[in-house]
Parts: structure tokens; C-alpha cells; sequence
């Protein structure tokens, strides 16, 4: 079941360094990619660079606490799995932790075997849920609840057409889409009229000013494929 978290990645936080140094070295056992913020600050500025599966973090941070950083991040992401690691058990923090969709709320210091069935209650969450966002590469996301495209965390700005056509590409990724599915898709009318080969060309020229460079290719005689 813990082979699931091999393709996905993890944001730790936490202000001890020591603490730090001996989760991380642990969690890299399991994860893809480890990636390390040491205050409430800057795990947002991570979480929003990267965009990862899984969010570690201690309740007691500089600058934002953590039960603030969760409650940003959940603002926009009801996807990202969230452990939140805590010396304290006042019923308050509990009470307004409950909110937060969170997969484990866990006192310091975890034991080892709380850790590793922790572990297992996450990949089993990862197995049912699919992450939200899709990396199309050089740092574009789609987001798939919001349907939105964003490049180092800004929106990018699509036409109704480029929209349904990224959206097609998207639902049938790594599959060649055919002339026909992308009249249909972007020419509600096309069964009453003439779409000439040129207007598909077209409207994915426009698409592709907007993704990374080679992430539409052409495939002769056929359509297009998203790679």
C-alpha cells in the first residue's frame, strides 16, 4: 500500500531544525519528493511553487501558525492531504483543527509505529482521491475542481474555444484527438456547417502560445496529441 506515496510528494514544516533533519530523512523513505519549509510564511510560498500531494505541519510556526496555514490552503485546495503535528492539546486548537480536513492530527512526540500507521491511513486516502492538480510541465498546473490553468501561481487566461480544447486534450491526455472530436468539442453548430482543417490549425496555435513549448504535438494524418 506505501508504494502509492513513491509518485507523490510531500511539503514538511517544521522550525526545529534537529526535528526536521530526522523526519525528512525518514519520509524520504517513501515519498518521490521531499520539499522543507521552517515557518508559516514560507510554506505557502512552497505549497504554492510546487503544488504538493501531502501537507506535514507543526501547529506552532513562525510567522503564520500552522492551523492558519491549513485554513489558506484549504481555502482553494480540498484535495491536499493535511498531518498536523502539535505539542498541544487544548480543546480549541482541536475544535478549529476538525475544520480542516485533516488525514491525522498527532501529538508530539509521535512514536514510531503512530508514524508508520499514519503513513498507511494516507496512501489508502491517495488511493481513493486523485490529486486535484496535473503538472503540464516548466511549472503550468491545471487545477481539475477549479478547471483553471496557472503558471508560477498566476491564472492564465484562456478563450471559451482554448478551453474546451485544453480541456479535451486533458480528459484524454497521451491519446491522439482526432480532427473530428475537436470540431465537436469547439463548434457547437458543426454538425450544420463546413470546419475546415485550417480553423482546427488554427485555434490550436492559439492553445499553444499558452502551454509549454512542445506540449501539444502534431501527429500526421490524425490530430494532436498532449504530451
Amino acid at each position: 500500500m506505501l508504494s502509492i506515496l513513491k509518485k507523490k510528494s510531500i511539503l514538511y514544516v517544521e522550525d526545529d531544525p534537529e526535528i526536521q533533519a530526522n523526519i525528512a530523512e525518514y519520509l524520504d523513505n517513501f515519498f518521490a519528493k521531499i520539499y522543507l519549509a521552517s515557518n508559516g510564511l514560507e510554506a505557502l510560498e512552497q505549497y504554492k511553487k510546487y503544488r504538493p500531494d501531502v501537507l506535514i505541519l507543526d501547529i506552532n510556526l513562525p510567522n503564520i501558525d500552522g492551523l492558519s496555514v491549513a485554513k489558506e490552503i484549504r481555502q482553494h485546495d480540498q484535495a491536499i492531504k493535511i498531518i498536523m503535528l502539535t505539542a498541544y492539546t487544548e480543546k480549541d486548537k482541536l475544535l478549529k483543527a476538525t475544520e480542516l480536513k485533516l488525514t491525522k492530527y498527532l501529538t508530539k512526540p509521535v512514536p514510531p509505529k503512530v508514524f508508520k500507521e499514519t503513513l498507511h491511513v494516507l496512501a489508502e486516502e491517495l488511493k481513493c482521491n486523485p490529486s486535484q492538480f496535473l503538472s503540464l510541465r516548466d511549472n503550468y498546473i491545471w487545477d481539475k475542481e477549479q478547471e483553471t490553468l496557472s503558471y508560477h501561481d498566476h491564472q492564465v487566461d484562456l478563450t471559451e474555444k482554448e478551453f474546451r480544447l485544453l480541456k479535451l486534450f486533458i480528459t484524454h491526455k497521451s491519446s491522439v484527438i482526432n480532427y473530428e472530436k475537436i470540431t465537436m468539442a469547439l463548434w457547437e453548430d458543426s454538425f450544420n456547417r463546413d470546419i475546415s482543417i485550417d480553423s482546427i490549425k488554427n485555434q490550436v496555435s492559439h492553445l499553444r502560445k499558452k502551454l509549454p513549448e512542445g506540449c501539444i504535438d502534431s501527429v500526421y494524418g490524425e490530430g494532436y496529441i498532449l504530451k
